[in-house]
């Protein structure tokens, strides 16, 4: 296999999982990104990762970029040097559905929450059966220190995301359905445009279809699909014990088992690996102590995950002190869940909640909501806006008591503060 593959964005981590199955699928990669050196990217030739450069595009076959870039940038001139020279430009979502699945037996999980758990759990079962499976996924896999497996078997296991109805690039022969709800109100008008969205990748789902009719917006989404083909696993979930905590695991893992017994995993098999599944990185992740506090990074950024999250550390440590440092997750999502994010607010059961700026990702700034207006509606004590790093910084080291335990949450960079509070301060 001799094309030559260029994935824009390559720092991501979807885009990264793709650039580096693709390598060990034996074609050549190169990669650029504002910041290409992450923690996505250690398993590349360093050389290859540049900046963003038009230049980039003459020595290449395929064009592979992230729709981030297009969300950013859409005239972007890279894209637009490729075109101009006839080369293929697409999606890495597109680029995996055309080149990497072909072939496979694809299992695709989709859903507002919970997808990059379930999709580990089922690579890693797949996996431990010995069916050598490929999985790609946005988070890294603590038992594989990295956001892929490139494996040899007929599996391919894909976390499918409905921003930009990326998913749709896939043709799964069994799909997994969590539950739905508005999460990218910079893409979708309304909530029935998501639906519409999921609708249509169900449709595409060749054999089995496994769900959480618990969910309302997982019923919304089926109700066009005949029943006898759906399995429910919200009524089968499973009754041992696991080492990640929370209900929200509990359903994760009940999806995965459903999977393993379709199959034809033995079930002992099943119930071993995810008995002792190790989570992924930034998901209730425990980072260490600091002056006798607990400190965990989690990448929760719907109000919904924030309360499932916060209820499970509540559990956890039901009488220790309980911080939660959240820094909201773009512009566009945090003004239409204002309202949800203040319900959220109200219930959480945390007992200091400090909100940081809003993390831009592929956004800009128009100023239509801030961190601080969500700090005002709320009007309570406990609950503070810090605008920068030093300052949070400052209070953590003032206030923070042993046996507090602190949180630090969002899907932004407050993981790497996270990290850098427990190293340095």
């Amino acid at each position: 296999m001799d094309k030559k593959i260029h994935f824009m964005g390559i720092g991501g981590s979807g885009t990264s999982a793709i650039a580096a199955i693709s390598q060990a699928f034996g074609y050549e990669v190169s990669g650029c990104d504002l910041n290409p050196h992450t923690e996505f990217t250690t398993s590349f030739d360093q050389s290859k990762l540049t900046g963003h450069s038009p230049e980039h595009v003459r020595e290449i076959d395929i064009l592979c970029y992230s729709p981030a870039i297009i969300s950013l940038d859409p005239n972007n001139l890279e894209i637009k040097s490729a075109k101009a020279l006839g080369k293929e430009v697409l999606t890495w979502q597109e680029f995996m559905g055309k080149y990497l699945q072909v072939g496979k037996t694809v299992i695709a999980v989709c859903g507002t929450h919970g997808k990059s758990t379930t999709t580990a759990m089922i690579g890693i079962l797949l996996e431990e059966a010995g069916l050598d499976p490929t999985v790609e996924l946005g988070a890294i896999v603590n038992k594989w220190g990295k956001n892929y497996r490139a494996g040899k078997g007929s599996y391919f296991v894909t976390e499918a995301d409905e921003y930009n109805n990326n998913f749709l690039s896939t043709k799964p022969n069994i799909s997994v359905i969590t539950n739905v709800e508005m999460d990218h109100p910079e893409y979708f008008k309304d909530i029935q445009a998501v639906e519409n969205s999921f609708s249509q990748f169900i449709s595409q789902t060749q054999n089995n279809i496994i769900a959480n009719l618990a969910d309302r917006g997982v019923r919304e989404v089926l109700v066009s699909v005949k029943t006898d083909t759906v399995l429910d696993y919200s009524t089968s979930l499973i009754d041992f014990p696991l080492k990640t905590p929370g209900e929200f695991n509990i359903y994760n893992a009940s999806a995965a088992y459903q999977v393993g017994k379709i199959l034809g995993i033995p079930e002992d098999k099943i119930k071993t690996s995810l008995a002792n599944f190790q989570g992924l990185s930034r998901r209730f992740e425990y980072l260490g102590d600091k002056g006798g506090a607990k400190i965990y990074t989690d990448f929760a950024h719907h109000p919904t995950e924030l309360l499932a999250t916060m209820n499970t550390a509540r559990n956890q440590y039901p009488h220790n002190k309980i911080w939660m440092i959240f820094q909201p997750h773009m512009f566009s999502r945090t003004h239409y869940l204002f309202n949800h994010f203040l319900d959220t607010f109200k219930k959480i059961p945390v007992d200091e909640i400090i909100l940081m700026d809003i993390y831009p990702s592929r956004e800009m700034d128009t100023g239509l909501v801030n961190s601080k207006q969500l700090v005002d509606a709320l009007a309570k004590h406990n609950v503070v806006y810090l605008s920068s790093k030093d300052g949070l910084i400052q209070k953590l080291n003032a206030e923070v008591k042993p046996n507090d335990i602190i949180f630090f949450v969002g899907a932004g960079d407050i993981d790497a503060t996270a990290r850098e509070y427990v190293k340095f301060h």
